[in-house]
């Protein structure tokens, strides 16, 4: 099983996510959010063509990969 690393980021109103797969599992909230306000303070993610403002949340998510094959049917 694998993990995608989700940063959400406020721009304006709305949101903008940028999902990070097979993260470092040794990340911690702290480590996080320090790295998105420093991405944010150096107006490193666009969304739209426009710098994101914030800091909203992050979050993991696990992913079940499952690989398909001849026998299986739907």
């Amino acid at each position: 099983m694998s993990a995608d690393l989700h940063l959400v980021f406020s721009r304006d109103k709305s949101s903008r996510t940028l999902t990070i797969t097979d993260p470092n599992p040794n990340l911690t909230k702290a480590k996080v959010l320090k790295a998105m306000e420093n991405m944010v303070a150096h107006k490193a993610i666009l969304a739209n063509k426009q710098v994101v403002d914030g800091v909203k949340t992050a979050y993991l998510s696990e992913v079940i990969v499952t690989e398909l094959n001849d026998e299986q049917v739907a």
